[in-house]
Formats: structure tokens, sequence, C-alpha cells
């Protein structure tokens, strides 16, 4: 059996690690290439290292020596602190001192070397060997504390990131360095470093895919609560036009007075009814008492309004019970030839905010509305916004002949939009 195929036999899992991060760094993704090009480097690196270590060590069994052997020991020295100088460039690029113990390897090899005859004659030649290793081993450990340094200042002052994932790389490669240098296990360091950056690319990886996929569902989310507003604002338009309509073939007066209250509402409101952010609900109230002032004047004496408003300190999106309200009305009182009362009822129950829009039409069956097949804009869309938004809860109950009462659950503490995650929850039905 050669060199070559003895090498290959001996190392075959550490060159698959290393093939299989070549063709995983040269696949297209989101990783940036500066992290590619590096870690494709250090791979090279612990590959030139590899063989190094193995030609060593064939010349220490063969008894060769002379040059080869000081140029094999000499690059064995100055390579085997660079995957530690790799390891400080991922956590800090800016740090300028990180090739310095190879550096120093080199000379203290080299005054090793040059100086091995005249220190023969002084000392015992077995003393001389322990002094190199001694010192071989000192530079390395004064290495690891510097890299120990770099990262307690990194992770614990200058960083918010949980260090877990770092120190267990840390405490592999520090278990790894101790099996090797006492020569329990040889060249275990070098296959724990090709794990480790396999490992850490993977990692880096997976967070930028996670990171790309999350902005994805933030402007997913954002395109999708613009579309929901963008249909809810011609919907309230067109009802409340209508009802102007309907004003000006039997009370040409009121049709005055209500558009003269609906134009005001549009010149205080047109601009907020295109953001997603959210308003005091003592905002979105007047916008209720709005849109109820202009459907008492078409309905009169059959639509009556109860509000019982025991709390008012948290926030809703705009337009967003005033659809609720308004299916109220189209749907279930003005249903009814006798009209009906609306009850709009707000309290506080521990850290939550709860809201009732409560009616006494004519109600409906929850699981046939379910299954008719059409859209009901106006409640799905104010119920995806205020989940959106503010994280609410919807429960809608509606019995034939006694009415609906729509409940939400406003939870006292409001995430941020960027944060939302998990599955959504339906509500019981859609609307009407």
């Amino acid at each position: 059996m050669n060199l070559i195929q003895s090498y290959l036999l001996e190392n075959f899992v550490f060159l698959i690690i290393i093939i299989s991060t070549y063709f995983i760094v040269s696949i297209e993704s989101s990783v940036e290439d500066s992290i590619q090009n590096h870690t494709a480097r250090n791979m090279t690196l612990l590959l030139l290292m590899s063989i190094n270590a193995f030609y060593l060590n064939y010349l220490r069994s063969q008894g060769i020596g002379g040059t080869r052997w000081i140029i094999a020991e000499l690059l064995f020295v100055c390579l085997r602190p660079l995957p530690m100088a790799a390891l400080i460039r991922i956590v800090d690029k800016k740090y300028r001192y990180c090739y310095l113990p190879a550096i120093i390897n080199a000379i203290l090899y080299l005054a090793y070397r040059l100086g091995a005859g005249y220190l023969t004659q002084k000392l015992d030649s077995d003393l001389i060997e322990g002094l190199w290793d001694y010192t071989y081993i000192i530079t390395e450990s004064v290495y690891w504390i510097v890299f120990l340094f770099v990262i307690n200042f990194k992770f614990y002052r200058t960083s918010n990131e949980n260090p877990l994932g770092v120190f267990l790389f840390i405490s592999t490669l520090m278990s790894a360095n101790i099996m090797d240098s006492a020569g329990i296990y040889p060249g275990i360091l070098i296959k724990t470093y090709a794990v480790d950056f396999l490992l850490y690319y993977l990692i880096i990886h997976v967070y930028i895919s996670r990171q790309i996929n999350a902005e994805k569902d933030l402007k997913l989310r954002e395109q999708r609560l613009s579309m929901m507003l963008s249909q809810i604002q011609p919907h309230f338009l067109y009802n409340s036009l209508n009802t102007i309509a309907a004003l000006c073939r039997v009370n040409p007066k009121l049709a005055e007075e209500t558009t003269v209250k609906f134009s005001k509402y549009l010149r205080e409101n047109m601009y907020e009814m295109e953001e997603t952010k959210t308003y005091p609900f003592v905002r979105e109230l007047d916008h209720i008492k709005t849109y109820l002032d202009i459907e008492k004047l078409r309905f009169g004496d059959r639509l009556k309004v109860v509000f019982d408003i025991q709390t008012t300190d948290f926030e809703v999106p705009l337009l967003t019970l005033q659809p609720i309200v308004e299916n109220a009305v189209k749907h279930g009182i003005c249903k009814r030839i006798e009209g009906g009362t609306i009850t709009i009822r707000t309290k506080k129950v521990g850290k939550d905010h709860i809201i009732s829009i409560i009616d006494d039409g004519e109600g409906f069956n929850p699981e046939l509305v379910k299954r008719d097949g059409k859209r009901h804009i106006g409640i799905e869309n104010a119920n995806e916004r205020l989940k959106a938004t503010v994280n609410t809860q919807m429960d809608i109950s509606s019995m034939i002949g006694v009415g609906t009462e729509v409940t939400i659950v406003i939870p006292g503490e409001k995430p941020k939009i960027q944060k939302i995650e998990g599955e959504r929850r339906e509500i019981h039905s859609i609307g009407r």
C-alpha cells in the first residue's frame, strides 16, 4: 500500500466532511459570499494540515530527518494556530493579531533548530526536546486564552445573543485539543475543527433562511393588511353613500345633514384609513357613533343604540369595530320590521379588554353561514386585522330569532406585528 492509499484509508471520514463542505458552500444560497469563501478556505487549511501531519508521522516512522523533516515540522507548527485564528476572525473580523501565534511558533522553531547544535553541547538533548514541547504547549494555551477573551467580550458585553451554542463549540474544541496534545487521540483536533466549521456554516445558513422567511412573511402580512384595508374602505363608503341616496328620496333635509356629517368624517380620517397602526379605542368609538348617527337618520326609531363603556384604555386598528357594528345593523336589526337594539359594551377582565357588540335582530345559523360559499368581507377583514395587529381572539355566537353577539378579547400586552408567530385561530363563524 503506497503513501496516498494509506492517507485516504486513515482519513476517509475526514475527507468526506471536507468534500461535503466544498459541495455545500458551492450551492447558491442566502449566505454571504464572504462566509462561503471563508468556510472553503478554512477547510482547505485543515486539509493541508492533515496532509502535513500524516507526512510528518510518515517521516518519523521511517526515521527520515534532514531538510524534509525540518520543512514539514516548521509547516506543522506554523499551521497549527491558524484554525484558531479563523475562529477569532469569525467572532471578530477586526481583530488584527489573530495570526501572531503562527509567526511566534515559526520564530521559536527556527530558533530551536538553529541553536540545537550549541544547546546540545551544553544541555541534554532530551531536555531540549522537552523544553520545545512545553514551549509549543504554552504558545497554544496563550492563544486559547486570547480566543476566550474575545469570545467573552463579544458575547457577554456587546451581544444579546445566547452564547450556549458558541461555548458548546469551544468545549468540543478544547477537549479535542487536550486529547491531541496529550497524544490520547492524535489528529482528533483537525477533524473536530472540520466538523465545527461545517456545523457553523449550516447554522448560519438556517439562521439566514429563517430571517429571510420572516421578512417575507412580514411583507406578505403587510400586503394582506393593505389589501384588506382597500376592501374595507369601498365597503364602508358604498354603504354610507347608499344611506345618503336613500335619504335623498324620502327626506332631502336629513340627506343634507347626513352628507355634512359624512364629509366631516372623511375629511378627518381619510389619511388614517390607509395606515395599519393602532389608535385609542375612543377614536374608533367616535367612528362608530358617526356611522350610527347616519343610520339612525335613515331608520329612525327602528334603530336603538346602547353604549355600556366601562374601559377605554386600549387600542385597535382604525375601521375594525365599525364594520362589525355595520354588520349588526344591516343583517340583524334592519331585517326586522320593528327594528331592534344594538349594545356596544367594553369591560376589563384581569389584563384583558373585552369588547361585545350585541344585537337582538334576526340572528343566523353559524353552520349554514360557514357552508354558504360567500365571502363576508367586512367581518373577515376586521377579524384578520385585529388578530394581526393586537393579537385578538374573536368569537361569534348567534341564534335565529334571538340575535347575535360578537365578543373580541384583546390581550393586556400588545405584541408588535413583526413578532407575531404561531398558528392562526379561526373564529366560530365568519359573518352573515
